[in-house]
């Protein structure tokens, strides 16, 4: 890696990170939420939320809705992509012949392989914005202030006042009536509370920051990371960016919304589980990815070294990939302040990989890439591994279970579902932040709504869950004021 460093994205625009995310419509397991409750999560259970995911679902695929677990009506559209490349036949057989299900991973069943649903309307990405904030961008009661930056919450006498911001070169204060709610995201809510005096009594004091609450803030920090294992195709298929810079492409996706461009990337995925958990309770995830080889010039991830001597052979090659996570990491990583300055960005340490148990999974993982990637049906579109050791692991090639795990240490990347900064709990339990209403514990009008009060990791990409999160919050807030049920728009 790159400074040995993994780059992440964030999004920084209305809609947050769901305007740049994989678009992978997915909850998680039953058993993550059920969890949640068992750690003082109370009202978080499985049977707790799922109204919260149909709420917010409007589901477009009407083989999906027979069984109850998906409904139409909801703000956000959900359905298929409207392409599969050409490893998706030749996956799907595979899996097949190999004994495993294909199954809905919100359903009855959620360990198995899946076709794609995705959070897409007519072959263009559905975000947050796009399901929530635009229907209600006129409404009296809602302004929107782009470009804003803010510097931190105001807090006195125990109670969130409001928030300190600033925009067009002027700073400004705007007071709250009721509450404060934060959604800034597993990293800079984080950072916001330290700033604004609320984090760990002396990580605050090493920057003359007053403290108005000892908590452990930026503590607890979790995600699903995993590295890839790369396979070969036929020549005769076209690459990735060749069928992306297709005119006849362009021109069906621009009249159709349909073909490689209306796609994800991705042709099919499981979630399956290893030999160290139970069936119904998955712990990987694979993503069977078109890809081409990476490029030096364009590479913030891998070293150029290490692209030479293992991509350089297929620079022009059709490729494609198993991205395999960890789903239920147990290393806990870190969030804290660089300095006193809101511009400073924070100092992020995942720990990815720290607990030894952590890597287990993703080597069972790549077993299974390459069971799938060298079958029968796969070969007949000319897939193969590529030749020779990854760079760095040669001492271990040969034994897959050394060189995956040597892969994974030297090569990890992420799918950007960072979560647990601002721990969800029972109010008593000492690594907790908010209780389970979602209130800032020992502070008055404050709030925390986004990824980072998940006290563990769904098992799957997070946006779904953090849009019921936000369903959730807002039945909370409800309850708490004399609200219209009618709402002038």
């Amino acid at each position: 890696m790159v400074n040995n460093q993994v780059p992440w994205s964030s999004g920084k625009t209305l809609g947050g990170s769901s305007v740049i995310n994989a678009m992978m419509s997915t909850r998680g397991n039953r058993k993550n939420y059920d969890d949640w409750a068992k750690q003082g999560c109370i009202g978080w259970s499985y049977s707790d939320v799922k109204p919260y995911f149909l709420k917010a679902e409007d589901n477009q695929e009407p083989d999906y809705i027979a069984d109850g677990y998906h409904v139409v009506g909801g703000p956000l559209t959900v359905a298929k992509q409207k392409y599969h490349s050409e490893t998706f036949n030749p996956i799907y057989e595979a899996a097949t012949e190999m004994g495993y299900k294909f199954e809905d991973p919100d359903g009855r069943h959620e360990a198995g392989f899946y076709d794609t649903l995705t959070t897409m309307r007519r072959g263009q990405r559905c975000s947050a914005a796009k399901a929530y904030l635009v229907p209600a961008e006129n409404r009296t009661n809602l302004d929107i202030i782009t470009n804003a930056f803010v510097r931190k919450i105001e807090i006195e006498d125990g109670r969130a006042q409001g928030v300190e911001f600033d925009h067009g070169g002027e700073t400004y204060t705007v007071k709250a009536k009721r509450e404060v709610i934060l959604s800034a995201g597993t990293v800079n809510s984080a950072q916001l509370l330290m700033l604004s005096g609320i984090g760990p009594k002396e990580h605050l004091e090493e920057f003359d920051i007053p403290v108005k609450l000892d908590l452990p803030v930026g503590e607890n920090f979790q995600e699903q990371c995993g590295p890839s294992l790369f396979f070969e195709l036929d020549p005769e298929i076209p690459n990735r960016n060749e069928k992306l810079e297709n005119k006849a492409n362009v021109e069906e996706y621009i009249n159709n919304r349909m073909g490689v461009l209306a796609g994800v990337g991705a042709s099919l995925l499981a979630t399956l589980s290893s030999k160290y958990t139970t069936l119904y309770h998955p712990d990987y995830h694979i993503i069977f990815v078109e890809r081409t080889a990476p490029r030096e010039e364009f590479s913030i991830e891998m070293t150029a070294d290490v692209i030479r001597k293992y991509f350089g052979p297929y620079r022009n090659s059709t490729l494609w990939s198993c991205y395999v996570q960890h789903l239920r990491p147990k290393s806990r990583g870190t969030v804290k302040l660089q300095s006193a300055n809101p511009f400073d960005a924070p100092l992020i340490d995942p720990n990815y990989l720290a607990e030894p148990e952590d890597i287990l999974p993703i080597v069972e993982g790549f077993k299974t890439c390459k069971a799938i990637g060298t079958s029968e049906p796969l070969k007949k579109i000319g897939s193969k591994l590529l030749e020779g050791p990854f760079p760095g692991c040669e001492d271990s090639y040969g034994d897959d279970d050394k060189y995956y795990e040597c892969i994974a240490r030297s090569f990890i990347s992420t799918l950007n579902n960072q979560v647990g900064t601002v721990k969800m709990g029972h109010p008593s339990d000492p690594t907790t932040v908010v209780t389970p209403r979602l209130k800032v514990k020992g502070i008055d009008g404050l709030r925390v709504v986004d990824a980072s009060i998940m006290p563990t990791i769904p098992s799957i990409n997070a946006n779904l869950p953090v849009i019921m999160i936000a369903e959730k919050a807002s039945d909370m807030i409800k309850e708490t004021i004399d609200c219209p049920t009618q709402l002038a728009v």
